[in-house]
C-alpha cells in the first residue's frame, strides 16, 4: 500500500524544519471548497486514515459521486426513516450501503468537532441522551443526477436544509420529512467529499470496513435491487419505541407520573422553567420507554441550541463555494 510521505520544508531537517503532517499539503484539494477545512484535516487523525481507506482506484470519483447520511434515533421514534428514504430516492439519492452503530459521547463530539464549540450548555446537556437513544444508520447514497460541478455531498447538504425550522427554505428535505426543532432534525449528512472521508472513517470503528469497501468496487451501483438500508428498518424499531414526537402532549403525559419529571409537568411546564428540566436531567438522567421521548421532547424544543454570537470552527460550504472552487 502507498503511503502518505511527509513533506519537507525548505527549512531543512530537525524540528524547526520538520513539517508537522505527513499529509500532503494539497492532499485534500479536490475533497473540500474550503481553504480552512484543507489545512485543519491534514492534522486530523480520522481525515488521515480516511484517506487510506478511499485510495483504492477511483475512490476519488467515487467521492464526487457518493455521499451519507445517518438517520438518527429521533427518526426512528418519529417512524421517519422510511420516508426519509423515500424522498431521498425520489431526489436522485440511490443508497449502495448501510450499517446500524450507536453514537456516544466521544464519537458525538468527534463527529461534530469543528462545530461543537458553538453549542450552547443546554444543547450539549441533551444531546448525549437523544444521540444515545437507541441505534442510528449509516447510509451511503449515490447520487444519480449529479450536477456536473457539485459533488453528491454539496448537493444533498444544500438540499437537506437548516436544523432549525426558524431558518428553513422552500420545500427543503428537513421540512418534507416533518423538522420538529433544532435537534430532532431526524438526519446528519456529511457536508463535501472531505468529511465523507472522515466521517465515514469514524463511523467504521463500530460499523467495520468492508461494506464501505463493498460499495467501492461497485463500477455501477445495482438498481432494482433490495435496498441495503430498508432491511435495517425493523430492527431499528424493535428498539425505539414509537412516538409523536410533540412537547405540549409530552408535557400533559408526564404529568400523570409520580416521579420528579411528573413534579416538573405540572409545577414547570412552561419554556421558561427549561433549567429546572436541565437540573433534573444532570441529577437524574432520563426515564426510560416512551417517556425518555416525552422528556427530550420537551427538552428539545425549550432549549437554545447555539451561543449567540459564536461561529463554528469550520463553516458548511456551499454550492457557489464549490463553483467558484471548480
Amino acid at each position: 500500500m502507498t503511503t502518505w510521505t511527509a513533506e519537507a520544508p525548505a527549512g531543512g531537517p530537525g524540528v524547526s524544519g520538520t513539517d508537522r503532517s505527513a499529509v500532503p499539503s494539497r492532499a485534500f484539494d479536490s475533497l473540500t471548497a474550503d481553504p480552512a477545512k484543507r489545512a485543519a484535516y491534514r492534522f486530523d487523525p480520522y481525515a488521515r486514515e480516511g484517506l487510506e481507506l478511499f485510495r483504492s482506484p477511483g475512490a476519488r470519483a467515487w467521492l464526487q459521486a457518493t455521499t451519507s447520511v445517518v438517520l438518527k434515533p429521533d427518526a426512528v421514534a418519529g417512524r421517519r426513516c422510511g420516508m426519509i428514504l423515500d424522498v431521498l430516492e425520489e431526489e436522485g439519492w440511490q443508497p449502495v450501503g448501510a450499517r446500524l452503530f450507536r453514537f456516544d459521547p466521544v464519537l458525538t463530539r468527534e463527529i461534530w468537532r469543528y462545530q461543537f464549540n458553538a453549542a450552547s450548555q443546554q444543547r450539549i446537556a441533551v444531546v448525549d441522551h437523544l444521540l444515545g437513544a437507541g441505534p442510528s444508520m449509516v447510509v451511503l447514497l449515490h447520487d444519480t443526477r449529479r450536477d456536473a460541478y457539485l459533488p453528491a455531498s454539496v448537493r444533498l447538504t444544500a438540499a437537506k436544509g437548516a436544523a432549525d425550522p426558524r431558518d428553513a427554505h422552500g420545500r427543503d428535505l428537513r421540512s418534507r420529512f416533518g423538522r420538529v426543532n433544532g435537534l430532532f432534525n431526524f438526519v446528519h449528512t456529511a457536508d463535501e467529499p472531505a468529511d465523507v472521508v472522515r466521517e465515514v472513517r469514524l463511523m467504521s470503528y463500530r460499523t467495520g470496513t468492508e461494506w464501505v469497501r463493498a460499495a467501492l468496487a461497485q463500477e455501477t451501483p445495482r438498481a432494482g435491487g433490495p435496498c441495503p438500508a430498508r432491511s435495517l428498518l425493523p430492527e431499528l424499531e424493535r428498539e425505539i419505541p414509537a412516538h409523536d414526537l410533540d412537547a405540549e402532549r409530552s408535557v400533559r403525559r408526564l404529568a400523570g407520573r409520580s416521579d420528579c419529571w411528573g413534579a416538573l409537568a405540572r409545577g414547570s411546564g412552561d419554556p421558561a422553567r427549561v433549567e429546572d428540566w436541565l437540573s433534573a436531567l444532570r441529577e437524574t438522567g432520563v426515564p426510560s420507554g416512551t417517556a425518555r421521548w416525552d422528556v427530550l421532547s420537551v427538552l428539545t424544543a425549550w432549549i437554545d441550541c447555539n451561543e449567540p454570537g459564536v461561529a463554528p470552527i469550520l463553516a458548511t460550504v456551499t454550492p457557489a463555494d464549490w463553483r467558484n472552487h471548480a
